[in-house]
């Protein structure tokens, strides 16, 4: 039994979000200016995925506190409503804030339907949460546990050279390598398409560390560490690992992966977001004009929907395209020109 995707999010009282709602597709594009919010909405997925890891203070603490969660601070907001809707089924939390640095869950409920059965969960007045926390003897709810639980995101800062990621990176690849060769290949094929020079990924292996180095075709075998790698080109690779992988988070949020790209590499990671909405679900902020062409505007046959997120007066708003709304204008212009042209909104 597998989860459903999320089909729709309503939330209330968080960052500079005042009360929103909006559709989901397999692929959802967030578009608009600098400081309309794109990034407070991407944090919804992080505190929805951190409450059912049950690190729901972890992440109050490293986000900057209530002051900085709650929209306006507590003084003017004092609860952040959350609603995630899964086709039929729905998770709801309501968070209170606390004097000092923490919040409480007042209240959360899970209702899931599959078929003719339905299952309700209730919790209230908890630090964490009452409704992940235990063990449930039901598959549905499992399904639905496993499938919040597995939510990343990729915030890519800088060369992941000599940090945990790097580490992961290797130990994944090193794994993939002897478990699933046929994915190995897939990445590194699709390396070489944006890096031409890319030859192969070697792992060695000193006082028990193990390494990930890469050969250059041109430099007769020569192995170079990830360092040399210019910040496109170990974005991209990072990207191709997290998108090919063989059994991919359920949902993977990823913020503004054009950086540093060339145009045709923006095109094969297109290519590539489309291949992974398969098997998973994707919610993208970007500011590329040429990222956002690479998808049609609001096709439910393309499985993608852009979301134009605006600030006004103080408030990120979320307004979403329809084929219907565009129907004069794109015969003659690109989703990504309407963009420009400021018909869709979510410019300064």
């Amino acid at each position: 039994m597998t989860a459903a995707d999320i089909s729709r999010i309503r939330v209330a009282g968080f960052r500079s979000i005042e009360d929103a709602e909006f559709p989901l597709d397999r692929i959802n594009l967030l578009i608009g200016s600098n400081g309309s919010g794109k990034s407070n909405i991407l944090g919804i997925f992080e505190l929805l995925h951190a409450i059912t890891t049950g690190k729901l203070q972890t992440y109050i603490a490293e986000s900057g506190g209530p002051e900085v969660l709650f929209r306006y601070g507590t003084r003017q907001t004092n609860k952040i409503i959350l609603r995630a809707e899964f086709g039929d089924s729905f998770y709801e939390i309501h968070l209170h804030s606390e004097s000092g640095s923490g919040c409480r869950i007042a209240s959360e409920q899970l209702t899931l339907i599959t078929g003719d059965k339905t299952l309700k969960l209730v919790s209230s007045d908890t630090i964490e949460t009452g409704i992940f926390a235990g063990v449930q003897m039901d598959a549905s709810w499992e399904s639905f546990r496993l499938h919040l639980q597995s939510w990343t995101t990729y915030r890519f800062q800088s060369r992941c050279t000599g940090t945990e990621d790097e580490r992961r990176l290797t130990e994944f690849l090193f794994r993939l390598k002897q478990t699933a060769p046929e994915y190995f290949e897939k990445i590194t094929d699709t390396i070489r398409l944006i890096f031409p020079q890319f030859g192969d990924f070697l792992f060695r292996e000193e006082n028990e560390n193990r390494t990930l180095l890469w050969t250059d075709t041109q430099g007769g075998g020569h192995a170079f560490g990830l360092q040399v790698l210019s910040g496109g080109t170990a974005r991209f690779i990072n990207l191709a690992v997290l998108l090919l992988q063989p059994t991919p988070p359920r949902l993977i949020l990823i913020d503004e992966p054009e950086l540093g790209l060339h145009p045709f590499a923006i095109a094969v990671l297109a290519d590539l977001m489309k291949l992974a909405s398969r098997s998973t679900q994707l919610i993208v902020s970007t500011q590329s004009v040429q990222f956002l062409n690479a998808f049609g505007p609001a096709e439910e046959s393309t499985g993608s929907r852009i979301l134009i997120v605006d600030m006004s007066h103080g408030t990120t708003t979320i307004t979403v395209p329809t084929p219907e709304t565009l129907a004069d204008w794109i015969e003659e212009y690109s989703i990504g020109e309407l963009w420009q042209m400021n018909v869709l909104g979510g410019n300064p």
